[in-house]
């Protein structure tokens, strides 16, 4: 048996000069100005070698080679192993190719252990293991890998378990993770930045950091934060804890367990505590607790605020509720605005249930609204007839004002009417209404003439419990 000593060469480096020559002949621009696509580098890499007897000779011959990867000098666990046979050995020179596969050189310490079996030998000589040294440049790169394919490499970087799916191309892992907090991307293209637990399982999905995010849907982005989640396809959440952008396009700032439901396309959260967008273009700024349930409702802030009414809006304030259609609540505690194009500025249990109405009040008995004052405005565009009465509607055309039972109005009302032809008259109507039962009765009215230009016109008010 021949005895056989290894002279080891500077293989990594090699390596690595070979890579950046294949580097740059792959994307070398081809005759027509084009950079044509990059070739797969693979996986094995280049050894170089001088195999001497045991008197220092070298050896000419044809060998074969065992190479085995190990994570520790002596024992540990072997990372993978090859037999290259037929190695052409030339006054001591050989160069072989092991490949070891994906993942094998993730940053982590690696020793090589060589054996060898030259012509009439009987069995494989050890020639121990020996480290495996990057090359000074490389020093700048530990804990980042690549995973080859043949359309964009996957670069991953960091904690050894992060990871890329199969089958994935163009993902991208910066760094971060650890245990069983990996980072990790499921669809093309994704990206985490890094962090811990951080998920891009949306195609062109973004994490940029944190702790326990999760980009869902298609090109959406979570910029850091912990248990976020923009799952709607374009959705992102900036950052905060546990928000949820579910929606298409939909969008979170920060702040902490606020929700963009799945039919929120375009919604938006500004920040706060608790916030729910519920419907498209829905938007809250921010503050706690707060609710835009319709279709561009907007609460810009306070406590327990809602607007569920269609392009309804509560400024801020406290338990202020928006349900009528354009309705508006400015702030305050306690208000609702129920009718459609109704308004409340402010104040405390207010209540604007009529099409148009403003209402304000400071306070109240038991309910919202028995202790208020209301701005209303009627009109009516018609052919009168001589000697025929005409009701005024808060639309022009059907919404009449209502008196709730068990209660009693004081009113005062401005009319005006003019014709095309120009001629024109004023009235001031005041009374006293009341509902008793689901009866109503007009107590006492007055009507005063302020000015008119024909004496036959007249405007006076009425109650009754008819519903047009």
């Amino acid at each position: 048996m021949k005895t056989k000593e290894l002279l080891l060469g500077s293989a990594l480096a090699v390596l690595l000069l070979l890579v950046a020559v294949t580097l740059l002949q792959a994307q070398e621009p081809s005759p027509g100005g084009e950079v044509s696509a990059q070739g797969n580098l693979g996986t094995g890499f280049t050894y170089q070698g001088r195999l001497t007897d045991s008197a220092g000779s070298p050896i000419s011959d044809t060998c074969d080679f065992q190479f085995i990867l190990w994570d520790a000098e002596t024992g540990g666990t072997q990372i993978g192993s090859q037999t290259i046979p037929n190695v052409q050995v030339t006054d001591g020179f050989f160069t072989a190719r092991p490949d070891f596969g994906e993942g094998a050189f993730q940053g982590d310490a690696r020793w090589l252990q060589i054996k060898v079996k030259c012509t009439g030998d009987a069995d494989y000589t050890d020639l121990g293991r020996q480290p495996v040294t990057p090359a000074p440049y490389a020093l700048a790169l530990p804990g980042l890998w690549t995973q080859q394919n043949a359309t964009s490499p996957n670069l991953i970087g960091g904690y050894s378990g992060n990871s890329v799916a199969d089958g994935v191309v163009g993902a991208v892992i910066g760094g971060g993770g650890e245990g069983t907090s990996i980072n990790s991307v499921t669809q093309d293209y994704g990206t985490v930045g890094g962090g811990r637990a951080n998920t891009a399982s949306g195609s062109s999905a973004t994490v940029g950091g944190g702790w326990d995010n999760t980009a869902g849907g298609g090109f959406a982005t979570v910029g850091g934060g912990t248990g976020n989640n923009a799952a709607g396809h374009y959705a992102s959440v900036s950052g905060g804890g546990s928000n949820k952008a579910n929606g298409y396009a939909a969008a979170i700032g920060g702040g902490i367990g606020n929700v963009i439901s799945p039919t929120a396309s375009y919604g938006f959260i500004g920040g706060g505590r608790g916030n729910v967008a519920g419907e498209t273009y829905a938007v809250i700024a921010g503050g706690y607790e707060n609710s835009a349930e319709h279709t561009y409702a907007v609460v810009s802030g306070g406590i327990h605020n809602t607007a569920d009414g269609y392009a309804g809006f509560v400024g801020g304030g406290h338990y202020n509720f928006a349900s009528g259609t354009y309705a508006a609540i400015a702030g305050g505690n306690y208000n609702s605005a129920e009718g459609n194009y109704s308004t409340v500025p402010g104040g405390y249990a207010a209540r604007a249930t009529h099409y148009g109405e403003m209402s304000y009040a400071s306070g109240g008995f038991s309910l919202r609204g028995d202790a208020q004052m209301s701005f209303y405005v009627l009109r009516r565009e018609k052919t009168c007839l001589s000697g025929t009465w005409y009701n005024l509607y808060l639309d022009g055309d059907s919404e009449r004002i209502t008196i709730p039972s068990g209660r009693t109005v004081t009113f005062e009302a401005l009319v005006v009417g003019r014709t095309q032809a120009g001629e024109s008259a004023g009235y001031i109507i005041r009374g006293v209404i009341e509902n008793v039962g689901g009866t109503t009765t007009l107590l006492a009215s007055q009507t005063t003439t302020l000015g008119e230009d024909d004496a036959a016109w007249d405007a006076k008010a009425e109650a009754d419990d008819e519903e047009d």
